[in-house]
């Protein structure tokens, strides 16, 4: 196995971080086991060992260790390391395997259900009475025969593990199944061939064949089961890494050729048609197309792109053919890196986790040594030996700690995973955990509850003599400026073009700009001018500063208040905007032009809906009192502050955190890193910048903020969960145990049977699993 077909890779400065899939697990205790092999390694960092998922992440040093060292020290501990064929795709070679395995699984089972099931009336003649047609040596020796490929066939693997286990000299649930049906097989065996040995004692020679074989296939099926859940609950890595088609086609020499999707590479050009899947991430080359993005995205109404615009492989080409360029291939992609999160997520472990591993750890001898009192204090005290034969394989059987092996992962998976399809990334079970503790959530303010794009907010024509109203309308000022604005790369500038766009001015636009009797000039600081060239002359429209566009003392002063008035209420910037026909000197002020950025159209519902959940709220901005105050007020924060710099954001983080607060930042710039690091969850935005992505411990795919409170409430739901399946977990053990081993028989009589104590077991593990699929179903709003 090379590091190439490792699940995952992650290069983290002088670390490598590998994750890889682990066969012959069974129970809590054998993740103990293998974290310790790995553990054990010279080079290796840290190694968390995930049952649910049935894989070991490793951070290793690569000077110091190699993959191949960390197989051979799985394999000694008496585990294998999968090896995944696939190396472009990993997790669907996985997939693919967990899939045989289960397939392999069903079909043993029905091939123990049938032997199971003539064993078993055959072994009850006083309810079959042509059972007792046939002589009892001969039944006996048959149940045995038909007992004997269900022992070892059909509960093999259960077999190989508690031999590989004793030759470690340890135990798992191995040890306990294999232990408790094989006490009951052996002591059937020879009631079978030597029935003398009992009768000349005084006991009747009864067999109990129809234990062991009914035991092993309830508990197989109960593997079945338990594999079939693990399957559902990791169904959103196998999501997402489906959208990706498996072949491309690749433009060459006028034509295309269908490529498998592996051999892609950065700089190739693709040819998409209409209804296709796009492969990968990249840019577009030639053409136009209505792209579905909402698998990704969770928008749902699709959008145009056209040349220039860069597009996720696994989002849908609606109509158009368009040539792309790839950017973005394998485990570079927005879908593989995503898959990979929530991989990274699910497979981490909390810290209630490692207590119940280590827990587990010394539970199978504690209940091995359980068993044996049970069975001695029977045999002394008790009824005949069968009582305490029945006793000793119930206490053994019903003892599983695949329950609590599986109640924190499980949970762990369908959370992650329940929060990927909402299009919200968690970085780790730990972030889950903390989550659920906060007490105020900070937000940033621009490109966080404001859009983070410029907007015209109003537009103030100029009012000359009062008595004569205004010289222009408001669509004629927006016209002018936008066709001044054209040519512009500045934001304002952009905005109202687009402003002029949205009210249907483009067409004079257009018409205005394609003339080639025109120039432009753009003043850094101070504004832009354009000038036409008409029949009556040349005309020169300013847009931009005051001092820029109009030299000279303002015509009318009560213009001028309204627009400082306006721009101070709607915290906006002023594009004054002036006319003057050439040769003439003296520019006419036509009116203002108010561009701001805007709030979010979510962004008060989730503040309010964040302060529902219990928890306050804050603004931080680096923008002036009067801009603070104004969202502050439009949002409904507790309170907010301005004036922040980056350093002043992260001392502010720290402010809270020393008065007791738990608090969650949520960010997208650059100079969001440094807060979003302190904070004790830090929330990147779909929009922000790559470095606030890295430094955050939730990533929300999707651009909207009202994933914000419900991220906290998915990880509140998660954690109970988890609460709720390790209580059944132990609650089951403390309750089933000492029914199994009689105590409550003197009182009551009852006295729980083995084949009953298999069902309890294989239903203990199957109830954990699927209260954690609740988490699917819960509603997250």
């Amino acid at each position: 196995m090379t590091d190439d077909s490792v699940d995952m890779m992650e290069q983290t400065r002088n670390k490598i971080k590998l994750t890889f899939p682990v066969e012959g697990m069974t129970c809590a205790s054998c993740v103990l086991r293998v974290e310790k092999a790995l553990k054990g390694v010279t080079g290796v960092a840290d190694a968390v060992v995930n049952l649910a998922t049935e894989s070991a992440t490793v951070e290793i040093e690569p000077a110091k260790v190699s993959v191949d060292i960390l197989k051979k020290a799985v394999t000694d501990a008496g585990y294998k390391i999968i090896d995944t064929a696939d190396e472009v795709d990993p997790v669907r070679a996985e997939t693919e395997l967990r899939e045989r395995e289960y397939r392999n699984l069903r079909r043993r089972f029905i091939f123990g259900a049938i032997l199971s099931l003539i064993v078993m009336v055959g072994s009850m003649p006083e309810l079959f009475q042509f059972v007792k047609v046939v002589p009892l040596e001969i039944r006996n020796v048959t149940l045995m025969l038909l007992t004997i490929p269900v022992m070892f066939y059909v509960g093999g693997k259960f077999f190989k593990g508690f031999w590989t286990a004793a030759k470690h000299r340890t135990t798992d649930m191995n040890t306990l199944i294999s232990i408790g049906t094989l006490s009951a097989f052996i002591y059937s065996a020879v009631a079978t061939i030597w029935p003398n040995l009992f009768v000349s004692a005084g006991k009747p020679a009864d067999v109990y064949f129809d234990t062991s074989a009914v035991i092993i296939t309830l508990i197989l099926l109960g593997k079945i089961l338990e594999a079939r859940a693990k399957l559902k609950s990791s169904e959103a890595v196998r999501k997402l890494i489906a959208l990706q088609p498996v072949t491309a086609h690749l433009a060459a020499d006028g034509g295309e050729i269908d490529v498998p999707l592996s051999i892609v590479q950065v700089g190739n050009v693709l040819r998409v048609k209409p209804g296709e899947k796009i492969p990968v991430d990249g840019k577009i080359l030639n053409g136009f197309a209505t792209v579905d993005e909402s698998m990704l995205t969770g928008e749902s109404v699709p959008v145009e792109r056209t040349v220039g615009a860069t597009l996720l492989g696994g989002t849908v080409c609606l109509d158009g053919t368009i040539l792309i360029q790839a950017e973005k291939v394998g485990k570079e992609s927005f879908v593989a890196r995503v898959a990979k999160l929530v991989e990274e997520a699910q497979t981490s472990k909390p810290h209630v986790q490692r207590l119940v591993d280590r827990v587990a750890s010394v539970f199978v001898p504690v209940v091995i040594v359980v068993a044996v009192i049970s069975a001695a204090a029977w045999a002394i005290f008790g009824p005949p030996p069968v009582h305490a034969l029945m006793a000793f394989v119930a206490v053994l059987i019903v003892a599983c700690p695949c329950a609590l092996g599986l109640a924190t992962p499980t949970a762990i998976m369908v959370g992650t995973g329940r929060g990927a399809e909402m299009g919200t990334l968690i970085r780790d079970s730990d972030t889950l955990e903390q989550a659920r503790k906060i007490t105020s959530v900070i937000f940033d303010k621009t490109g966080t509850l404001t859009v983070g794009e410029m907007k015209v907010v109003e537009i103030i024509p100029f009012v000359g003599d009062p008595e004569a109203g205004n010289k222009i309308s408001e669509d004629d000022l927006l016209r002018l400026s936008a066709v001044a604005e054209a040519h512009s790369t500045h934001p304002l500038g952009k905005a109202v073009v687009e402003e002029a766009r949205r009210r249907g001015l483009n067409h004079a636009l257009l018409e205005n700009n394609s003339t080639e009797n025109t120039s432009f000039k753009s003043f850094t600081g101070k504004g832009v001018e354009k000038i036409t060239r008409e029949d009556a002359g040349q005309r020169v429209l300013r847009v931009g500063k005051l001092y820029f566009v109009f030299p000279g003392e303002m015509p009318n002063s009560k213009f001028q208040e309204k627009v400082l008035q306006r721009m101070q209420e709607l915290t906006a910037s002023v594009l004054y905007v002036s006319s003057r026909c050439a040769p003439s000197d003296k520019p006419e002020i036509l009116g203002a032009v108010l561009v701001s950025d805007y709030v979010r159209d979510d962004a008060a519902s989730t503040v309010n809906r964040v302060k529902r959940l219990g928890l306050k709220t804050y603004l931080l901005t680096g923008d002036g009192e009067g801009a603070a105050k104004r969202i502050a007020e439009l949002v409904d924060v507790d309170g907010y502050f301005a004036n922040v710099s980056p350093e002043g954001k992260l001392n502010k983080i720290k402010e809270l955190q020393s008065s007791g607060e738990v608090v969650a930042f949520v960010g997208d710039g650059i100079n969001d890193a440094p807060a979003l690091t302190q904070a004790d969850i830090g929330i990147a935005m779909a929009n922000g910048t790559d470095i606030a992505v890295e430094s955050s411990d939730v990533t929300l795919v999707r651009n909207e903020l009202s994933l914000v409170p419900r991220s906290i409430l998915l990880s509140r739901k998660t954690i109970k969960v988890i609460k709720q399946n390790l209580f059944w977990a132990f609650f089951y053990n403390i309750l089933l145990i000492p029914l199994a081993a009689g105590v409550f028989y003197p009182l009551t009589g009852w006295q729980l049977n083995p084949m009953f104590a298999s069902v309890a077991m294989a239903l203990s593990s199957v109830s954990v699993v699927s209260n954690s699929l609740r988490l699917k179903r819960i509603k997250i709003t």
